[in-house]
């Protein structure tokens, strides 16, 4: 879903990831999660050949990779995942992380 988003390009990134997320529960009703991810990719306009070219792109595949090792590597195990000067909010709700940035910042 990732390199999907990534290739419709920064303007349509997040109506993407919106998409895929809320595809989620199809998911879990059988729909084959490949036809949630095409259809989310064209419609922010990416055809299925540039789809599949996407999902293929090996430097790209290596940069996500690199990415997710990084965030194993800094003890994320999940999202949502905040961190405030490098300390891990437990809550990661939005009060949650108000308090954690409100008590950074009075330090």
């Amino acid at each position: 879903g990732f390199l999907i988003a990534r290739c419709a390009g920064p303007d349509k990134y997040f109506d993407v990831v919106h998409d895929i997320m809320a595809s989620q529960k199809e998911w879990l009703a059988g729909v084959a999660p490949r036809t949630t991810l095409f259809r989310a990719g064209q419609a922010a306009g990416l055809s299925e050949q540039q789809i599949n070219d996407c999902i293929r792109d090996k430097s790209a595949i290596e940069a996500m990779e690199k990415r997710i090792q990084a965030g194993i590597s800094a003890g994320v195990t999940g999202t949502p995942y905040f961190t405030v000067n490098g300390v891990n909010v437990a809550d990661n709700s939005l009060s949650g992380l108000s308090e954690a940035i409100d008590a950074a910042l009075a330090k």
